[in-house]
């Protein structure tokens, strides 16, 4: 529209809108300057005829837009073959000026006839198509193409004397000429018997047939939707008919049509489709039984949908695609109705042939399954058939899809045989299934190390998505190839599969699995290439790629060894930054040790040994500031040992036998504070993978500041070319429990500062030190340590300290080491003792149950009145920290002096005669145990020692409840021993989940008698994540606080078997009333605080020996 018409638009719109205001206005200023004799008539005469003017021309625009509104009818009636059922006039006053046509199909319409009509008319063109026409030319829309009948209806209106036309809605508006022209419709005429005739104003005519014409009409818009096989029935209308009117259909291709008439006139008729369906018609004919005849085709609109059964598809829970196959006759498209239904490929539809849909599906994270729809619609969105969409929940598809995975798992590994296959293909929980961990309902954690798995890992594995650990090692007939779904495991941190029989190349597709945190692969069978791929897994912190030769405890036990290619030590390891443990022994790497080792600065263990590296030790290993072990013996390496080692001030653990190493020994290397292995020997049996027996040749003298070496126990210098005598500063080594030096060119007397030392009596020195190589002597001065037993008569007497008075009686026997004969004799050794006993019995549950007990001592008579003299009895021993051992098999020998007992139900308690705090248990598999530990520095420290170790490791077969800040998430093999532990009974107060419907301490926890005295704390057995506690506080955690309630539980319950009386967990309840008390609560919340404010150095965790 032009600018012009715009404004003359605003205009006339403002005007008509305030045309009352105006002419109020206009009058109540007329009559407020009159007089009261003014005549006022002419005036209201004016007005009048100007308000009926206006109601003229409102009244004509609605009829001209009635008149355009029915000129659309008409045409459409034409295009639908409707019929007009009756023509009806409208008068006023007595005079025609129009008519009502009621159609058939289409909705009744009006026509007006009369002046001042605007000449819009509809015309056929050429194409067979109605478009408007206005004053003898098209009328265009706004793309200025011509405006179809059958499309947007004009509006009309006047407008200061001037016809206004619309084309969109009202929206806008153009001249169409001043408002004088003719009628849109010049006549309407019904004097026909078969049409009423339409002349338009420009001459224009139109036919539109009457319904009592002969024809045949149907109750359902054409094409009619059907399917293969499908039967559907339309009802007809005949024009007019009698008895003798005649309908028939005829059908071909498998098509099947049966009328049924009604009357004369209407019926239905029951059409079957084909199947396979077909594009055909249905030809229905209709006689009046004389000369007329016609025939109406009945069309079909077809939509196959291929491979889909009654109209519904099913998908996954998760994200996916759904690829639709949509058959049909005429052009259409797929239109998903829901959000979760994306549209991924909409292809160009095309008529009779098949046409392919693609969508891409969401998940659902609903719990429950959801339905959505794709319409099929023809291009005019006319909904031709409705697809319905079922989606199941995600999880409960994928836990199903889990549990598949799981048995064929199962199955590959050849369950039936496996040591525990507890609940596995059973119809109980996976949760319940052993060595499973279950978050969330998924599987997060495999665990069956030693677990006689063999077979192979069968593909599915990777159907386990949600997989965080595998630990399957030492499954010695457990062989394959790793699977391909194994690296699609996108969420795995740990992978344990060492001393299995895997074999073949490890796929460079290892490297897909980017969180993996520890990757243990040694000791299998895998050749070819090494994998650097590994490399590219940057949060690797824990590496073993080693391959030991035999298994620590199990000897006997032939192992494999993987085999692959010679090849330099990959640089791109040394890209691992995080990496803190590396183990690489035995694994044909050749070649120098590469200086970029030197970036792996959050290195702790750093193992090397028994390959073919060659050249300097290079500087840059000793660069490494969180350094501990270094092991690089049986190589090729040559040159000196680096001054620099000086700088490795947290390095344990030095070995570097059986190299080509020479030079003197760096005197650095002695302050290194933490030093508590020293080998720089050269062993005489070959275990270098060259074939031969390489030997160090260092020389000169042993550093004269060694003796600063406060922590080393082991030192081993032996066939090397040292010479001189022992440094005077050895005797410091007190800690020192092996040396071996013999074979080097030292010569002398040893210093009587070092022999005199009770630490030299264990270092049998005739056969380990003194023998040099030949013309060269070492020599012992005759004095010996002070102090030594002389009278052994007691050793081996057996003192009942306390008897039992209930139940079969359950024993202890006290040993006590590092007592000679003068303590026996004045009494310290049964003091010791009997004030140990007293403690065993000084916290509940022993406390209540102490007449359940017999308590023995039996005199153990050692050299020297101190176990660090060297000769102990039981031959006890710290190893360092809060580590202590002994003898075993001399304790338990000790132990069996106690006529009738039975090791299996009894607790050995060996007291070591040293001031010192420290503590181990030696826990065995058959349920005997020894606990070792000092006297402390305090009585108070005395008893925690005696309830940690004895009470709660000893006899309890408690965990220990503490845990290291920085230890990290629990590792595999602990949680594999942790299960198999629980399985006989151990570590109640422990547990690797948090669930507290499956805790192990879930009866408390439900137990509102036990309400916020027991709940779920993380951190236990060292590790500070993935296990848990039953208290913040106690013994088996600070050595203060009580043993809690599962802890308790656990050792009424042994006391009760052992007994031989019943156990229940209510009976336990009842005792259980004297901790639940007001006083015990404020003592435990006492101890608690006590402890809070002390510094705590955890006791070393218990041994356990299988047998």
């Amino acid at each position: 529209m032009t600018e012009k018409y715009r404004n003359i638009q605003h205009k006339l719109t403002r005007f008509f809108k305030c045309r009352h205001l105006v002419w109020l206005t206009v009058l109540c200023i007329a009559l407020a300057g009159c007089k009261d004799d003014f005549d006022d008539s002419e005036l209201r005469k004016q007005i009048a005829d100007l308000d009926g003017r206006l109601t003229t021309l409102e009244k004509l625009c609605a009829q001209m837009n009635a008149n355009i509104s029915s000129m659309q009818t008409i045409v459409n009636a034409l295009q639908q073959n409707d019929y007009i059922t009756g023509v009806t006039p409208i008068t006023e006053e007595d005079n025609t000026i129009g008519y009502t046509i009621t159609f058939v199909k289409n909705k009744p319409i009006t026509i007006y006839h009369g002046k001042n009509g605007s000449s819009l008319s509809a015309k056929k063109d050429a194409d067979g198509i109605y478009y408007w026409e206005l004053n003898g030319s098209w009328l265009l829309d706004d793309e200025n193409n011509r405006m179809k009948v059958s499309g947007v209806t004009p509006q009309l209106k006047i407008e200061n004397e001037h016809w206004l036309v619309s084309v969109d809605g009202g929206k806008t508006w153009d001249d169409a000429g001043t408002a004088t022209r003719d009628p849109l419709f010049k006549e309407v005429d019904n004097s026909a018997e078969d049409f009423v005739k339409f002349v338009f104003a420009d001459g224009t005519e139109v036919q539109v047939p009457k319904k009592d014409t002969f024809a045949i009409s149907f109750s359902e818009p054409l094409p009619l939707k059907i399917s293969a096989g499908e039967t559907v029935e339309i009802t007809y209308t005949l024009s007019q008919g009698n008895e003798k009117t005649l309908v028939k259909t005829v059908c071909s291709n498998g098509w099947k049509a049966v009328v049924n008439k009604q009357d004369n006139t209407s019926g239905t008729i029951t059409i079957t489709a084909p199947d396979p369906i077909t594009d055909d018609e249905v030809l229905v004919f209709v006689s009046d039984g004389k000369e007329k005849t016609v025939m109406s085709a009945i069309s079909f609109c077809i939509v196959i949908l291929d491979n889909i059964q009654d109209n519904t598809v099913k998908v996954g829970g998760g994200n996916g695609n759904l690829n639709l196959e949509i058959t049909s006759n005429m052009e259409i498209k797929a239109v998903p109705k829901n959000e979760w239904i994306i549209t991924d490929e909409q292809p160009q539809s095309k008529a009779l042939a098949t046409n392919h849909f693609h969508f891409k599906i969401l998940a659902n994270g609903d719990k429950q399954s959801r339905t959505g729809h794709i319409e099929v619609q023809d291009m005019g969105d006319k909904v031709l058939k409705t697809i319905t969409v079922i989606q199941g929940n995600a999880q409960e598809e994928e836990i199903a899809k889990e549990r598949e995975a799981l048995i064929a798992f199962y199955h590959a590994t050849n369950g039936d045989q496996w040591k525990n296959n507890t609940n596995w293909c059973s119809d109980k929980p996976v949760s319940e299934w052993y060595g499973l961990t279950i978050e969330n309902g998924y599987v997060t954690q495999l665990n069956l190390a030693e677990n006689n798995l063999s077979g192979y890992l069968p593909e599915c594995i990777g159907e386990l998505q949600h997989l965080t650990d595998i630990s399957l090692w030492e499954n010695y007939n457990l062989g394959g190839k790793l699977p391909a779904g194994l690296f699609s495991l996108e969420n795995l941190k740990s992978l344990h599969i060492r001393i299995c029989a895997i074999e073949g190349e490890i796929s460079p597709d290892i490297k897909q699995l980017t969180k993996l945190e520890s990757l243990s692969i040694g000791n299998n069978k895998f050749t070819g290439r090494f994998p650097s791929e590994i490399s590219e897994l940057k949060n690797l912190y824990f590496l073993s790629i080693d391959n030991g030769d035999f298994i620590l405890g199990n000897e006997s036990q032939p192992i494999n060894c993987n085999n692959f290619t010679p090849c330099e030590f990959p640089k791109s390891l040394c890209k691992l930054t995080n990496l803190k443990e590396l183990y690489a022994y035995k694994n044909n790497f050749y070649g120098n040790i590469p200086s970029e080792i030197g970036q792996l600065k959050n290195l702790t263990q750093l193992m090397l040994q028994c390959n073919r590296f060659s050249g300097n030790i290079p500087v840059e290993i000793c660069s490494l500031p969180n350094l501990e072990i270094l092991y690089l013996e049986y190589n090729d390496l040559t040159g000196e040992l680096p001054r620099e080692i000086g700088n490795l001030k947290k390095l344990e653990q030095l070995n570097l036998q059986n190299n080509l190493l020479e030079g003197s020994i760096p005197n650095e290397i002695c302050t290194l504070p933490n030093l508590r292995t020293l080998y720089l020997q050269n062993y005489e049996h070959n275990l270098n993978p060259s074939g031969k027996v390489n030997y160090n040749k260092f020389s000169g003298e042993i550093p004269a500041d060694i003796g600063n070496l406060t922590e080393l126990r082991q030192l081993a210098l032996y066939n090397n070319n040292l010479t001189g005598n022992l440094p005077a500063s050895m005797q410091n080594l007190e800690n020192l429990v092996y040396c071996e030096l013999r074979g080097n060119r030292l010569s002398g007397e040893i210093p009587v500062e070092i022999t005199t030392k009770r630490f030299w009596q264990r270092l049998n020195a005739q056969e380990t030190i003194l023998p040099q190589q030949e013309g060269y002597v070492l020599t012992i001065a005759d004095d010996k340590p002070d102090g030594g037993s002389t009278d052994y008569s007691r050793d081996g007497e057996v003192t009942l300290i306390y008897q039992a008075a209930k139940g079969n009686g359950i024993n202890i026997v006290m040993l006590g080491d590092g007592f000679n004969d003068k303590d026996i004799e004045n009494g310290k050794y049964d003091e010791v003792l009997e004030k140990a006993s007293e403690h065993l019995f000084t916290e509940e549950p022993m406390k209540s149950l102490k007449e359940y007990f017999n308590v023995y001592s039996v005199k153990v008579v050692s050299a020297f009145s101190d176990v660090d003299a060297g000769d102990s009895a039981l031959g006890t021993i710290f190893y360092g920290g809060t580590h202590v051992g002994g003898n075993d098999s001399k304790c338990f020998e000790y132990a069996e002096k106690v006529e009738g007992i039975n090791l299996n139900e009894s607790v050995v308690v060996v007291i070591m005669n040293s001031p010192t705090y420290a503590g181990t248990c030696y826990l065995y598999s058959d349920n005997r145990a020894i606990a070792y530990f000092p006297l402390g520095t305090d009585d108070e420290m005395f008893g925690q020692l005696v309830n940690h170790e004895a009470v709660g490791h000893g006899f309890g077969k408690l965990g220990d409840e503490y845990f290291y800040t920085g230890y990290g998430k629990i590792t595999p093999e602990a949680i594999a021993s942790h299960q198999q532990l629980v399985e006989l009974g151990w570590e109640a107060n422990v547990d690797v989940t948090n669930d507290p419907h499956a805790i192990q301490w879930a009866a408390f926890l439900s137990d509102n008698r036990y309400k916020d005295l027991v709940g779920i704390y993380e951190g236990a057995m060292t590790f500070e994540h993935g296990i848990y506690r039953p208290t913040e506080y106690s013994i088996m955690r600070y050595n203060t606080g009580g043993f809690n309630a599962p802890s308790r539980n656990a050792i009424y319950k042994r006391v009760m078997e052992l007994a031989g009386e019943s156990y229940s967990y209510e009976k336990f309840v009842e005792y259980d009333a004297i901790n639940r008390s007001s006083s015990a609560r404020m003592a435990y919340k006492t101890a608690c605080q006590k402890a809070a404010g002390k510094k705590f150095v955890p006791l070393h965790p218990p041994v356990i020996i299988r047998k």
